[in-house]
Parts: C-alpha cells; sequence; structure tokens
C-alpha cells in the first residue's frame, strides 16, 4: 500500500509540473509574443459573431456568476461533506480555491505585463480569466468533496460549467480564449497540489471501477480538438478564429476533466 501511495502521490506532483509549464508556456506565447498576440486577437475580434447569437445568454450568465454559482457549488459542497463527514477535505478545497483566485489576480495585475508589439486591438493585459478561475474553483471544491463514485460525474458538469463562463467572456470580448485555458490550467494546477496533500491521509488502494464518463469525455474532446486545429489554417478569418477558439476552450477542460478523474480516482 505505501508503494501505491507513493507512486499516486508522485502522479499529482508531476501533473501539477506539466501544468505549470504549460500554463508559463500559453502565459509566454500569447501575451509576449507577436504571433501570440495576433491569433488572440483575431478569435477576440471574432466574438462578434458570439455577440449576435449567444451575447445576451452570456451576460446574464456572466452577471450571476459571482452570487449564483460560486454560492450553489459551496452550498452543495457542505451538503455533501455532512453526509460523508470529511471537513478537513472540505477545507483544504476553500483554501485551494481562495489560493487559486488570488494567484489569478496577482498573475494578471501584477506579475505580467502585456508588452506593445504592434498588435491592434485591447492592449492591457487580461491573463488569466478571473470570471473562468472562479467558475473552475467552484467546480473543483465539489469535486474534492465528492466521492470516488460521483466524482466523473461532478467533473463532467464542472466542465461544462466552466466552460460555458469561458466561452461567455470571450463571446462578450472580456477576454481572449488563451485567459481562458490559462485559467483551466492555473485551477488544476493547484487542485493537482491539494489532491498531493490529501492523498497522505485520505488514500485508498481499493481498485476504482471502470470510469466510462472519462472515456466519453475523451471522445468529446476529439472532434472539438479537430475544429480548433481545422480552424487554425483559415485562422485569417475573426469569426472562424471565434469558433475554432471556443472549441479549444472546450477541448481543454474536457481533457483536464477526464485526466481529474484518473489522477483523483485513489483519493477516499
Amino acid at each position: 500500500m505505501k508503494k501505491a501511495l507513493l507512486w499516486r502521490a508522485t502522479i499529482l506532483l508531476v501533473c501539477a509540473a506539466v501544468l505549470a509549464s504549460i500554463f508559463l508556456a500559453v502565459a509566454v506565447f500569447f501575451v509576449t509574443t507577436a504571433t501570440g498576440q495576433s491569433l488572440d486577437q483575431r478569435a477576440f475580434n471574432g466574438a462578434f459573431l458570439g455577440q449576435r447569437t449567444v451575447g445576451p445568454v452570456a451576460l446574464t450568465l456572466l452577471d450571476a456568476l459571482p452570487i449564483t454559482g460560486v454560492a450553489v457549488a459551496v452550498v452543495l459542497a457542505i451538503l455533501v461533506t455532512i453526509v460523508r463527514r470529511n471537513w478537513w477535505v472540505l477545507v483544504a478545497a476553500l483554501v485551494t480555491a481562495g489560493v487559486a483566485n488570488i494567484a489569478t489576480q496577482a498573475i494578471k495585475n501584477v506579475f505580467l505585463e502585456r508588452p506593445d508589439l504592434g498588435v491592434v486591438g485591447y492592449a492591457v493585459n487580461s491573463l488569466p480569466s478571473g470570471h473562468t478561475t472562479l467558475a473552475a474553483s467552484a467546480a473543483l471544491i465539489v469535486f474534492l468533496v465528492s466521492s470516488q463514485r460521483t466524482r466523473p460525474m461532478v467533473s463532467a458538469l464542472g466542465a461544462l460549467f466552466a466552460t460555458s463562463i469561458g466561452v461567455s467572456t470571450l463571446a462578450n470580448q472580456w477576454h481572449r480564449p488563451s485567459d481562458v485555458v490559462a485559467a483551466f490550467l492555473l485551477v488544476s494546477l493547484f487542485g493537482c497540489l491539494a489532491g498531493f496533500v490529501l492523498i497522505w491521509f485520505r488514500f485508498t488502494d481499493e481498485a476504482p471501477k471502470r470510469d466510462l464518463l472519462s472515456r466519453l469525455l475523451l471522445l468529446l474532446a476529439l472532434p472539438c480538438a479537430g475544429l480548433a486545429l481545422l480552424t487554425v489554417f483559415v485562422s485569417g478569418f475573426s469569426a472562424i478564429a471565434y469558433i475554432g477558439s471556443a472549441a479549444g476552450i472546450a477541448t481543454v477542460a474536457l481533457l483536464l476533466a477526464a485526466g481529474a478523474n484518473h489522477a483523483f480516482r485513489f483519493l477516499r
């Protein structure tokens, strides 16, 4: 059992390191290079398509997020905690979510600056997205306190919720695509660190049941990834770049949700 515990703890730590590296790569490429800024700006400009189609709904969703989304997640997490009596897990989840949101604001407003590289458009740095971080961290709270049996369903619903918020910020031209992806990566990074701490106290070597839902998430990610890659070749059209970036955001959320199910399946 000790060997299995060390192996699973190592996996979570390696996942955190990989996510940190990808986050850094996304931030450097899309914020500090002309090519990255241009790709982001094309999708941002193409969001006029989103404003014409889903803009009103997206704006309503964004306005309701600070009150309803987080409140529902915390209440649900408390109810689950009362039933399962895992109060320390709830405390760890709340601390993790809080740190993720503080880190988002610090990175965006203090540590990361967007240089002027001649790309016409919104000039101020907005990576990572605060709204997306808030949504993803709310989903993370419920995910951590959930049981092994319900965790795959929670991750799928959380991915849907966070993706809706992330795409909404893009559709309303509040954020660029990289801002949303960076928020997903940052929350997932802190989630892995929380899992690394918790697994030492709540590890189980019971073999979990086959996770068919994670396989479904991976299958859904394939067409989204294909659409995102396909639009890269015609990204000169801003509307197409917007559609591709929305597909890319969904791809990242689905892959992270499926990966979380696998990485946390031995967390009791």
